[in-house]
């Protein structure tokens, strides 16, 4: 039963594994970002106003990063990219651990943030470029499942630090990132694949093709911009919805997450598997239109039962989203600038850090909850309709694997 349970799983390039454990490794040892604003405010008794100027930067660091992180990988060797990316970011989260003047954290969160961002491109660079298109499901899924198993035991193991003080929560995500960084040397040192970019030959203009010239493909990142704009709202303004509205106390908030992260561990690998089955550009629409309507469940009614449908089909719609777009990106950077293409992917969706939290929080206060969750729903149908003909477009020069 096992051998049959683990056939899908079996017979991957090694870079995929080498790059699973790898995400586990690093985000397993913490996620001292989310107590960045109680460290802030606790230890150093800076204003709200300060610190959110200071988590500002952090977003930018990571949206240039995502950037550049991705352009780099098209002239450098991935994984030595990476390995430097996972260093500079453990580094800087050891000196957070060191309790440092206010005015170093702007230098210290800017490259930490473009760090984080920059790993994110290549980290999926290396993980699913030696795969064939019908083993890049798998492998997307398998990363999923790593990054939220190792967010799931982190949210355990650094509740328990911050206890003891919050220089523990960031000494302990310094030392998973740096092991992630010493891990990746030593695992590519016995491996002899072969990750640096092909040589190109002059005036091959479709191997020079970046993304910024490719209209269809911006598109569809303007498209998930406007989702991720609805879905960063269960970050956001559901908690304050749930108690405004519901009354349901701030433990609701976790349950509702603990059934997110069971849901991705649990289905997420199911369910890219048959994303090409079902179809890419399908797969994709749908997706989008689960996770902008699922907050539509919270003006159905009144009571707890409501928030568990909202978050079982936001999940639903994040478990098709997220790996329908990576495929997407992959299939149309084929022969083009691929890690440009990853940078974009990935600045679209960190960047919704920067405008998501202001944008959510301002309509939630002029219009209401019950107005937000139909804007949430509208934004998803935009984006179906804008990224429509795009998606035939892109998938059009090879049909779709099935």
């Amino acid at each position: 039963m096992l051998r049959s349970l683990s056939r899908p799983y079996r017979g991957l390039p090694p870079s995929v594994y080498i790059q699973v454990a790898c995400s586990f490794i690093n985000n397993v040892g913490g996620i001292s970002k989310l107590f960045l604003p109680l460290y802030l405010r606790e230890s150093y008794q800076l204003p709200y106003s300060q610190i959110g100027t200071l988590m500002a930067f952090y977003g930018a660091g990571m949206l240039a990063g995502s950037l550049k992180g991705g352009s780099l990988s098209d002239r450098f060797d991935s994984r030595a990219l990476g390995v430097l990316a996972l260093a500079l970011s453990g580094l800087c989260m050891a000196l957070l651990a060191l309790q440092i003047p206010v005015w170093m954290f702007m230098p210290v969160l800017v490259l930490s943030g473009m760090a984080d961002g920059g790993f994110r491109p290549i980290n999926q660079r290396l993980a699913l470029e030696p795969c064939t298109p019908q083993q890049r499901p798998v492998a997307q899924g398998m990363m999923r499942v790593a990054f939220n198993l190792g967010v799931a035991i982190a949210g355990v193991t650094s509740g328990f630090l911050a206890a003891y003080g919050y220089q523990w929560v960031y000494a302990a995500n310094a030392a998973g990132t740096l092991l992630g960084a010493c891990w990746m040397a030593w695992s590519y040192s016995r491996h002899r694949e072969d990750t640096r970019p092909q040589a190109r030959q002059a005036g091959d203009e479709s191997a020079l093709a970046g993304p910024w010239r490719d209209a269809s493909f911006l598109r569809a990142i303007f498209a998930l911009v406007l989702v991720t704009l609805a879905f960063d709202q269960m970050y956001v303004t559901l908690a304050l919805f749930l108690r405004e509205h519901y009354q349901l106390g701030p433990q609701w908030v976790g349950y509702l997450f603990t059934i997110n992260g069971l849901m991705v561990v649990a289905l997420q690998i199911p369910v890219s598997r048959r994303i090409l089955r079902w179809g890419l550009a399908r797969s994709t629409q749908l997706g989008v239109l689960l996770t902008g309507s699922s907050f539509l469940w919270l003006n159905a009614g009144h009571g707890a039962q409501w928030a568990v449908l909202m978050m079982v089909t936001l999940t639903f719609g994040e478990l098709l989203l997220s790996p329908s777009y990576a495929q997407l990106v992959m299939h149309r950077s084929e022969g083009r600038l691929r890690g440009s293409y990853l940078g974009l992917y990935n600045a679209a969706w960190n960047g919704r850090t920067l405008v998501a939290p202001a944008l959510g929080t301002a309509l939630y206060g002029q219009l209401g909850g019950a107005a937000l969750w139909w804007l949430c729903a509208l934004a998803a149908c935009l984006s179906v309709a804008i990224q429509h003909n795009a998606l035939k477009t892109m998938l059009a020069p090879t049909a779709e694997t099935r």
